[in-house]
C-alpha cells in the first residue's frame, strides 16, 4: 500500500532529523576525542551509529511503502563544548526534540488512518523513552559529579564500558 504524500514528506523530515542527530553525536565524539574523556567519545560514537540506524529504519520503511526518499543537506554540528555536562544537556535536548517529532508523525498517521505506520512508529515511541532516560541519567550523574576530577573520570570509564544496545 502506497503511503500518503503528506506522511512520506513527514517521514523524510524524520530521516533528516535522525541523520542530524547522528551528526550531532559524531561532533560530540570528535570533541571528546580532543579531551581526556575517551569513554564519552566512545559512547557518543555509538550513539551516532544508533541514530544513523534509526534513520535507515525510516529510509527502508518509506521505500517499502513506495514513498520517495529525499535527502537534505545537514547543518554542521557543534564540535566544541565547555564540559561533558554541556554536551549531554545538548544530547538530552536533541532526544526530547526527536520524541516530539515522532509524536507528530504518530498523530499524522492516526489522522490519516495509516495503521501500518502507526504500528511501525510504536517501536520508536518505546525507543525514545529509553533514549531520553539515558541522556537524563548522564545529565544527572554529571551534575552530581560537578568539577570533581575523580568522579568525572569514573563516569568517563562507565561511559566507555557501553556495549552494543
Amino acid at each position: 500500500m502506497k503511503i500518503s504524500d503528506s506522511l512520506a514528506a513527514a517521514i523524510n523530515q524524520q530521516i533528516a532529523q535522525e541523520l542530524n542527530a547522528s551528526y550531532l553525536y559524531l561532533g560530540m565524539s570528535a570533541w571528546f576525542e580532543t579531551t581526556v574523556y575517551s569513554g564519552f567519545a566512545k559512547w557518543m560514537l555509538m550513539q551516532s551509529d544508533e541514530e544513523r540506524a534509526h534513520a535507515m529504519r525510516f529510509f527502508n520503511y518509506l521505500n517499502d511503502r513506495v514513498g520517495a526518499v529525499t535527502l537534505d543537506t545537514l547543518p554542521a554540528p557543534k564540535v566544541v563544548y565547555d564540559s561533558p555536562l554541556e554536551a549531554f544537556k545538548v544530547a538530552l535536548a536533541a532526544e526530547i526534540k526527536n520524541t516530539e517529532s515522532i509524536h507528530k508523525l504518530y498523530e499524522l498517521a492516526e489522522t490519516g488512518k495509516d495503521y501500518e505506520t502507526k504500528h511501525f512508529l510504536s517501536w520508536f515511541l518505546q525507543e525514545q523513552v529509553e533514549e531520553e532516560k539515558s541522556a537524563q541519567d548522564w545529565v544527572d550523574r554529571l551534575t552530581m559529579a560537578g568539577e570533581h576530577v575523580n568522579a568525572l573520570l569514573q563516569l568517563d570509564k562507565d561511559a566507555g564500558s557501553r556495549t552494543g544496545d
